[in-house]
């Protein structure tokens, strides 16, 4: 697969967005909701009622102060809008986003990160496809989003201004629209952006069908769903102040329920809640560069948000690196939350979703831009970077760090729901011509491996024929026993910890 120019210098163009800022005066923050700072996340219900609010610098939700660790799920609204796909954006199903959901809320995440459920535009399925004209189709996978997540116990940042894989960024679709021409436009290098007013019209219209769009499962407006903990204005932070305090009225002017993240530059402009950064050794943005924002951050009584940080070996070498680096984040009491770059899921059918912005090249999936290093999936995958075995290890680390930044113990795996049998296709199983029937499923949320039972009617008696001996990395499950003709199977998932889950729905097997 072919990664684009864009997509390889993205991630440190971003990571430059935060590096400079300048002196801060400390001015009073808005009225928030006075809490104590009692340790620990309100009960789901009350979580899921709540909105995130701030008093000085922190951060509440139910009356309880609130620090979290979170993940980026950059696709919830649609795929292959940021990093590069080659089949171009495309919708994600409800199932897997109702599986990513559920893996966050295995990790201890709280709050996800999500680009696409506020920024998307100049393509078929955006938000906004073409000047001033809104896309339902779009917003009903968004709504979709924000009702799963609210289901789960999880709040969201969508983003207003980001990054679009071929248009170089959003605000550089915005000038197209009014042709006005920027040579190597980006999200850095697009100066007309920030200060004509038609394009800033044109940037506030798409604010207010945003903020006023109704959600057709839960019939709350953007503006009023406690669900959505703020509005990120641009991705990393780096917008002009006068560009930010105008977004920033315009928001305040449609929605006084949400807080507003900007970088620290942005930190003492009224209407700013909270600050936001990226760390990224990878990038050569380590926590220390970071550092003056933070404190400046501090100086304006803002909480700050690492609301992108790598986790891989190209960022941190070892399992003990990553973990000292979580530590450090944890132990600053000025960073009220924090989220890994990205979490992936199940892929609706079988096994899991391809490696996105992927790459053959071995320099590429190193040391540029590549899902190689960056995409997470839960229970490990080798790619060109990290062992199968690297990748779940960090992730039970990251997992490890959501839980002590709510203030939580780290609770025992949940059981793994029932998968879902896609298809049990009786024929041929390989090139070699052998004959069996093969099993496909939709994977189960925290599921190390599967075992599959056959039966010769559906109620049963059941025979375990694979004794979890088959894992989402597998092309499904080839039973070649002389039973498997017209049988019917079953799949039943384990968590990582070796525990049970239900069984899914028996199917039979066809003649493919």
């Amino acid at each position: 697969m072919r990664v684009t120019p864009r997509s390889i210098r993205l991630r440190p163009i971003r990571a430059c967005l935060v590096c400079v800022l300048p002196l801060v005066t400390a001015i009073p923050g808005p009225t928030g909701t006075s809490a104590p700072a009692a340790a620990g996340t309100p009960t789901t219900l009350r979580f899921s009622d709540s909105s995130v609010t701030r008093s000085g610098p922190r951060l509440y939700v139910g009356g309880r102060r609130f620090r979290f660790g979170g993940a980026n799920i950059e696709w919830l609204g649609v795929a292959g809008y940021g990093p590069f796909d080659p089949d171009g954006p495309h919708f994600p199903s409800h199932y897997e986003v109702d599986d990513v959901m559920a893996t966050a809320k295995e990790m201890g995440v709280r709050v996800v990160r999500s680009q696409t459920m506020g920024d998307s535009v100049g393509c078929d399925l955006c938000i906004e496809p073409m000047l001033g004209h809104f896309k339902q189709e779009a917003f009903e996978r968004i709504d979709y989003a924000l009702r799963s997540a609210r289901a789960h116990g999880i709040k969201v940042i969508p983003t207003i201004i980001g990054d679009d894989a071929r248009g170089g960024g959003t605000g550089c679709v915005y000038l197209r629209w009014r042709g006005i021409s920027v040579p190597n436009c980006s999200i850095i290098n697009m100066p007309p952006f920030w200060t004509d007013r038609t394009v800033i019209r044109d940037v506030e219209q798409h604010i207010k069908e945003l903020l006023e769009h109704v959600n057709v499962y839960t019939h709350v407006s953007y503006k009023n769903d406690p669900t959505i903990l703020g509005w990120d204005l641009l991705n990393g932070g780096g917008s002009p102040t006068s560009w930010t305090r105008q977004i920033v009225q315009f928001v305040r002017g449609l929605d006084r329920h949400h807080l507003i993240l900007s970088g620290p530059a942005n930190a003492t402009l009224p209407g700013v809640d909270v600050c936001v950064g990226f760390v990224y050794p990878h990038w050569s943005q380590p926590l220390a560069s970071v550092r003056p924002g933070i404190a400046a951050c501090k100086a304006a009584r803002r909480p700050f948000i690492a609301y992108e940080y790598g986790w891989d070996r190209t960022n941190y070498p070892t399992l003990r690196s990553l973990r000292a680096f979580l530590t450090s984040l944890k132990d600053d009491r000025e960073i009220a939350g924090d989220a890994f770059w990205a979490l992936q899921s199940h892929n609706d059918g079988h096994g899991w979703m391809p490696i996105p912005a992927d790459t053959t090249d071995p320099k590429t999936a190193r040391y540029l831009e590549s899902g190689q290093w960056w995409a997470l999936y839960y229970t490990g995958i080798q790619t060109m970077v990290s062992t199968a075995k690297d990748m779940a290890a960090r992730a039970q680390v990251l997992r490890s760090h959501n839980y002590s930044m709510l203030g939580e113990r780290v609770p025992a795996h949940a059981i793994p729901p029932a998968p879902t049998v896609t298809s049990v296709l009786y024929g041929p199983t390989s090139s070699t011509g052998r004959v069996g029937a093969r099993v496909y499923w939709q994977g189960s949320a925290g599921s190390k491996n599967y075992s599959v039972q056959r039966a010769a009617t559906a109620a049963g008696p059941w025979t375990t024929v694979c004794m979890r001996c088959v894992t989402d990395l597998d092309d499904g499950y080839a039973d070649l026993s002389s039973g498997a003709d017209r049988s019917w199977y079953r799949v039943i998932p384990y968590n990582l910890d070796g525990k049970r889950g239900p069984a899914s729905k028996p199917m039979r097997s066809l003649t493919g």
